[in-house]
């Protein structure tokens, strides 16, 4: 249906779309490429229509033409192409008149460069659009053209062309959409397309063209791009440069044709390549066909520390098609100093991946401030370059940027003045992040200071003051709609100050909590849920959401906003699980590189060292399958890895435990939210229906000590039953509400004593419950579900049909049986999986007693256990065992080995919920992922 304000915007919409039909007839300006599909300068203007240019031999997605035509977009195409082919034409006719005027060059002594001399333009610039400027000589690898002017948003293109006319290189620049790069030499062929700048109205920008040894690359403010185009004819023919379209106030100041100097990614690539490759060396001479203790201790060492974190980096930068002065005074340090580079290796990934950014800016800071490279300082200074890596815009304009290093000297600053709250003195480099990347001014930052409400001005309150200051509000005073934007603030900065005084929904009200954090220490940032902005911050040593309404699964960080490993919120848990445990983080890092470095073999073994150090590094687990995916890695090798972590998981089930906890759950009524009963949090599990019931799976034997509910408000059961059940899945009842211990009478706690026997699946009916205080017609409620005791093996006969030498005697039937002889006294038999093998026991009928001797073990550590009778106790982890008989005219029925089985996926199951308990997200993507191991012995 038909809703207020669809005439209006019809009736805009269509006098736009006849202004924009008409441009087409009359040859203005038209960017055919804003829906995406078609560009100025693709070869499409060789033809006249679709159907033609897709019986070409040009590749066509390479132009993103999509199949099915977008009508609503562009509802006359073919008629597009072929008027838009005709601008083009006149685009290309030449004024000879200005072709006639050389331009004046002068050398700038300082620069060592050729620029030209600076001349009024009509637009106020002193470089002319349509103007030809000569290149003074041929173009050189490592020779750079630098394109400088003060920008307003328009569209413009620098163009390298031959004295013919051919463009060799079109640099096309499309405002909020995309950088076009392409040639007409020999022909219009398939573009390359890379992201648009980020330019800043009013603000000066500076475009650097590099030729390069096989294509030309470019810098959008010192800073490379990662697109390259390729030559398609050689630069000798390259004779002047041009400049398209421009207006709207756009204005090129200067440019600085190419010199004797040579760019500094030309210059310094080969020592930077060569450096990265004497590394690469020195690291596999230390770790290859090495033992786990010997690179365990290499990365342990200054050494070791050093050069794994120093390669990352350089690779790092690399990767984007960048480099670093390996001989500047202040990278130099960085990359020598064994705290500075593991603290810049180990506080989080780079949105954009521009490490040499990063590296630039901390470098600048260390050179402006020495005191930086160490203590706090030092941590803020990481902080920042890693932060400012990626632009960090002012949320009060948004086309302003936020100056990284200007904003590091205030920041040291007011930790002088003492102004933070403790997160800011004692978080590591990667919980700063998420301060000095605050997208509120100085100014801002002063004003909430001095503007919180004093029952909020501490570290446990501070983000929650925005449901006190903030008021939710559709429209402002004046009646105007929040979405219609900039006019709902009266088309004044969004500042707090704004938010405070007009009003916000959900995105300005969560915006204004994660500045009033940032102004007072406190990490915080923006995330996002199914129609909905909310936040998280760093409250009592933990993440928090506020502001939310759809928890943590469904959080992503907000866009602009830096994230490490993944962009879903639950991310920032788990990675602040490692910073806690920073220095067992660093080595499992240290690990995970040295790993590529060893013998395929060996690789398994030092990931999973790298796993156990600190299971809560992210990046260790998605190398993991690569290692045991190596046809050559011996079963053996990973099974005995894994005896430590399996050691520690049982006798971690030798403690007195909640049992319940993760365990699945089903429930007859409110089935969606039963995980509520068991889990660890405050949410509640309530039923509206007069009877409910509900059964937990312990998954293994257990015996219980006590139970403990929490009920919510005053909705408890007067009646109910628990019930246990056997290894057969029969239940039978064995507490009452008679048997409960009951404390207080609303949020109150029922305590039940534990009963003899081990149970499999416990059940609850209950009866009788009580209408909720809150109206949600609710009769019974639990807030916690808590079950205390102890888990046990559930022992089955794990040597059942697993290979052997003998199969009749683990086969299961009786009938078939093996005869010892002299020169066959013994079996074999391979568990496969890693088994705690309890005791094993021998069937036999005939002949002498004699003695039975078990060898039990993994790869060459064995442990062997003898016995007179048919069985004997074991009490080993094993993955094979031999039996030895030492009698006379017997005969063996059947031998059972009982015990629990682990299989590799299992193991790392375990080792995964017990890391990422508090991040339930992350350990839901783990398991997903380890369930996919095709290794699973």
């Amino acid at each position: 249906p038909l809703r207020p304000g669809i005439i209006f915007t019809m009736t805009l919409y269509i006098p736009l779309l006849l202004l924009t039909l008409l441009s087409l007839v009359s040859g203005d300006i038209f960017d055919a490429g804003d829906d995406g599909q078609l560009d100025d300068y693709d070869d499409v203007w060789q033809v006249e229509n679709i159907d033609d240019y897709k019986k070409t031999s040009h590749n066509f997605n390479s132009v993103n033409i999509p199949d099915e035509e977008p009508t609503a977009t562009v509802p006359q195409r073919d008629s597009i192409i072929v008027n838009a082919r005709k601008r083009r034409e006149l685009n290309l006719a030449y004024d000879d008149e200005w072709m006639s005027k050389p331009e004046m060059l002068e050398l700038n002594e300082d620069t060592d460069s050729i620029a030209l001399s600076e001349r009024e333009a009509s637009d106020g610039g002193t470089i002319k659009f349509n103007t030809r400027y000569d290149i003074p000589r041929t173009l050189e690898p490592g020779d750079f053209i630098e394109v400088i002017g003060t920008y307003k948003k328009a569209r413009f293109s620098i163009n390298l062309k031959a004295n013919n006319g051919q463009i060799y290189l079109h640099v096309d620049f499309r405002p909020s959409h995309t950088t076009v790069l392409n040639s007409a030499t020999p022909h219009w062929g398939s573009e390359v397309r890379d992201s648009y700048p980020t330019f800043s109205s009013g603000k000066e920008f500076k475009i650097t063209i590099m030729v390069d040894d096989d294509s030309y690359r470019f810098f959008f403010n010192d800073e490379l791009r990662s697109k390259k185009f390729p030559f398609r004819k050689s630069t000798d023919g390259v004779a002047y440069l041009q400049l398209f379209g421009g207006g709207n106030g756009l204005k090129i100041n200067k440019i600085n044709m190419p010199g004797d100097k040579k760019h500094e990614l030309y210059v310094n690539r080969e020592a930077f390549h060569e450096k990265i490759s004497e590394l690469k060396e020195t690291i596999r001479n230390k770790i290859a066909g090495k033992t786990l203790s010997a690179v365990m201790d290499y990365a342990n060492s200054t050494e070791g520390s050093l050069d794994l974190f120093k390669l990352e980096l350089l690779k790092k930068v690399r990767s984007s098609g960048n480099i670093l002065n390996i001989d500047n005074q202040e990278i130099s340090w960085l990359l020598n100093n064994q705290e500075a580079i593991e603290m810049f290796m180990t506080s989080g990934d780079i949105l954009n991946n521009n490490w040499r950014k990063a590296v630039e800016i901390f470098t600048e800071i260390i050179k402006q401030d020495p005191e930086a490279k160490e203590g706090l300082k030092l941590r803020l200074a990481v902080a920042t370059g890693l932060t400012f890596a990626y632009p960090v815009r002012s949320q009060a304009i948004w086309s302003n940027l936020i100056d990284g290093i200007e904003r590091y000297h205030q920041f040291v600053e007011w930790a002088k003045e003492k102004l933070f709250f403790t997160p800011f003195y004692q978080g590591t480099a990667w919980h700063l992040r998420y301060i000095v990347g605050s997208w509120q001014t100085n100014e801002e930052h002063i004003w909430a200071r001095e503007n919180i409400l004093q029952d909020y001005k501490n570290e446990d309150k501070v983000a929650d003051v925005t449901h006190k200051m903030v008021k939710y509000k559709l429209y402002n005073d004046d009646g105007v709609s929040v979405h219609s934007g900039a006019a709902y603030y009266y088309y004044k900065p969004i500042t707090l100050e704004a938010f405070h005084k007009i009003g916000a929904v959900c995105g300005g009200i969560s915006r204004f909590a994660v500045g009033m954090a940032q102004a007072h220490g406190v990490p915080a940032l923006m995330v996002g849920q199914p129609g909905h902005c909310a936040y998280i911050w760093y409250r009592r040593g933990k993440w928090v959401l506020g502001n939310d309404i759809s928890g943590w699964s469904k959080s992503d960080t907000h866009s602009y906003i830096q994230y490490s490993w993944k962009r879903k919120a639950p991310f920032f848990p788990a990675m602040d699980n490692a910073q806690k445990n920073l220095n067992n983080y660093k080595l499992s890092e240290k690990l995970r590189f040295a790993a590529r470095f060893s013998e395929p073999h060996d690789k398994f073994e030092v990931i999973e060292a790298a796993s156990s150090i600190c299971p809560q590094n992210y990046a260790v687990w998605q190398e993991m399958e690569l290692a045991l995916e190596e046809p050559t890695l011996p079963r053996d090798v990973v099974h005995q890895a894994l005896i430590n972590e399996l050691t520690s998981i049982r006798k971690a089930n030798l403690k007195k435990k909640n049992v319940v906890l993760e365990k699945p759950i089903s429930s007859d009524c409110n089935k969606g939210s039963a995980n509520r009963i068991s889990d660890q949090y405050s949410s509640h599990w309530g039923c509206g229906n007069t009877v409910a019931t509900f059964t937990i799976d312990l998954v293994q034997p257990c015996s219980i000590e006590e139970i403990k509910i929490n009920w919510w408000g005053w909705s408890k059961a007067s009646v109910y039953s628990i019930y246990a059940a056997d290894n057969a899945g029969s239940f039978t009842e064995v507490k009452t509400q008679k048997d409960e211990e009951v404390k207080g009478w609303f949020n109150h706690w029922s305590t039940i004593k534990g009963w003899s026997g081990k149970a499999y699946k416990l059940k609850m009916v209950m009866k009788n419950g009580k209408l909720d205080p809150w109206g949600y017609k609710q009769y019974f409620g639990i807030r916690q579900f808590q079950v205390f005791g102890f888990e046990h093996d559930h022992l089955v006969n794990v040597a059942l049909n697993k290979p052997s030498t003998a199969t009749a005697i683990n086969d299961g039937n009786d009938s078939t049986v093996w005869e010892p002889t002299v020169d066959d006294s013994a079996v074999e038999i391979d568990l496969q999986k890693l088994t705690f093998a309890e005791n094993v026991v021998v069937r036999k009928t005939g002949g002498s007693e004699g003695r039975i001797l078990v060898e039990g073990g993994i790869g060459s550590e064995i442990t062997s256990k003898d016995g007179s009778s048919g069985e004997v106790t074991f009490e080993k982890l094993i993955n094979k065992a031999l039996l030895k008989f030492d009698g006379e005219d017997f005969k063996v029925k059947e031998i059972s080995i009982l015990g629990r089985s682990y299989s590799v996926k299992e193991i790392f199951s375990i080792i995964i919920r017990k890391a990422y308990k508090n991040a339930d997200y992350v350990k839901e993507d783990l398991l997903e992922y380890v369930k996919n191991f095709e290794f699973d012995y």
